[in-house]
Order: structure tokens, then sequence, then C-alpha cells
């Protein structure tokens, strides 16, 4: 596997992230105590390097674990987990430092996320900081919120002056302001009104587009992953249960598990309808 120079503000020329037998097991009380596993993760291979994907399941499937994994809040039981190229297990303290110019998150409760005793402003040159940039800063902070089509009246606003919506913006912007190459949304419109989800959706698919980022989109929601994903991975307590393409996954879904996430997508969309055509009706 080929690594990459971390040094300096260069992205490597693959967005390779790869799980290898990957699992993370708890344990209610030690093994040697009589405890048995609960296996979070089991033994997931998945390579990640050219495609946008979709990790979907059920709650406790496993999808809040493979993130803690990609940013080394969680070491695995076994296994092993590579970004661009390197292992992060021995991965040092400043070399996962160095990946965060290369894998960002965006947090599925934007509010909560962002410091309530910052500005927008301070929230946007906090992760400049962070990785040693000095120059041209106000600028990448007005260019960044310009690209989440937010107003640059906001920049002197603290979180709790904006609205769900525009928090989930700072979020995405906050993100891509160090330019990763891999971008990881948890649940980036599980919080959001019907309208301001189809914007943030909107939103997700130009930046793909327009900065060549490698999506990883974890969520539940088979129509946002269908939307912005090539692939789609399913996973149900800790397994995969099934990976295809997006098309396929979604027309000719071949797993219980994945049949009834679309059948409570189904309904969801429908309630969805059903309230708008009620709020809305003349």
């Amino acid at each position: 596997m080929t690594k990459h120079n971390l040094s300096g503000h260069t992205q490597p020329k693959s967005a390779e992230v790869r799980f290898e037998q990957a699992s993370v097991h708890y344990y209610s009380k030690p093994s040697w105590l009589g405890g048995k596993p609960f296996k979070a993760l089991e033994q997931l291979d998945l390579a990640i390097d050219t495609q946008n994907i979709a990790i979907v399941g059920p709650s406790g499937a496993g999808k809040s674990t493979l993130i803690e994994l990609l940013f080394g809040l969680r070491k695995t039981t076994s296994g092993e987990v590579y970004v661009c190229g390197y292992p992060l297990s021995r991965s040092s303290a400043k070399q996962r430092q160095e990946l965060c110019q290369h894998i960002q998150l965006i947090p599925q409760e934007p509010q909560s996320s962002l410091n309530p005793y910052y500005t927008v402003r301070q929230i946007l040159l906090e992760p400049l900081s962070n990785i040693g940039l000095t120059q041209e800063l106000n600028e990448k902070v007005e260019k960044v919120l310009a690209d989440v089509g937010l107003d640059l009246t906001l920049l002197d606003r603290n979180p709790q002056q904006l609205s769900v919506g525009q928090a989930q913006r700072v979020a995405i912007a906050r993100a891509l302001i160090v330019e990763p190459c891999v971008l990881v949304a948890d649940e980036p419109t599980s919080s959001l009104d019907p309208v301001s989800r189809k914007q943030i959706l909107e939103l997700l698919a130009g930046i793909q587009k327009s900065r060549q980022m490698r999506l990883i989109l974890v969520t539940h929601d088979l129509d946002a992953a269908q939307t912005l994903c090539d692939e789609i991975l399913v996973l149900d307590k800790g397994r995969v249960v099934e990976h295809g393409t997006a098309q396929n996954v979604t027309n000719n879904p071949s797993h219980l598990i994945t049949r009834a996430l679309m059948s409570a997508q189904h309904k969801s969309n429908e309630f969805t309808k059903t309230i708008g055509e009620v709020s809305y009706a003349p």
C-alpha cells in the first residue's frame, strides 16, 4: 500500500480509505469473568478510493463506530483502518493531526457541534489555525462561506443566532475550509425540514463536482444515498449485509434490512408529502 507524504498542505493523489478485517467488540465485563462481546463492527472489508459511498443501516448497525474509527476516536479490536495509506492504529499523534487536512466530518447535529462562544468567523478560522495556515485567512473564510451559500453578514454571529439550516451550512464550510479530499457526512439532513434537506443535498452534490471530493455518507436516508453516492453499503449488527451500486441496491434490494429501510423511507416520504399538502393548502 502506497503511503502519501502528509507534510505541508498538499492533497494526496488517492483519497484512499480502507478497512481491512476491521472489528470493534465491547465487553460489559472482562472476558476472563465470562463477559461476552458485543460486536459493534465485525470483519469489515471495504476500500474507498474513487467512488462516493453511502453507509446505511438501522440504529445499532455500526455506523457511528465506523465514523469513530475513521477519526481515531476508537481503536479496532482487530484488523486495521487506513486513511491516505496510513494505518490509524500505528500513526503518531502528529500524523493523525496532519490527516485532518485530508479527511473532515460534517456532524449530525450542527448547532451542538459549533462552539457557542465563537462567532462564525472564529469557527471557520480555527481549523486553519490547527493545521498551521497563516496566510490569506480572511479570503479563505469569505470564499468558503460564499461556496455554501451564506451571506458574509453572518460572520459576526454566534451559532445560537443561526437557523438550523444556516448552522448546517457553517458546519459544512468548517469541514471544507481545509480543502480535504475525503468528506464524511454523518446524517447531514436528519435535523432539517424538507425544504432545507433538499437544499443541503443539492449543495453537497455541487460541492462533490466542483471540488472533486470523495464522499462517505453515513445515513439511514436511502433517497439521500441514491442522490449523492455511486455505491451503497448496508450494515446490520456490525456486519455488511448488502453492497452494490446505488441503483441496484435501491431498485433490487436483496436483504430484509434493506427492504425494511426502503419501506420506512417510503412511509416517511408519504408522511412528509401529506404534511406539506396540509401546511401549504390554501
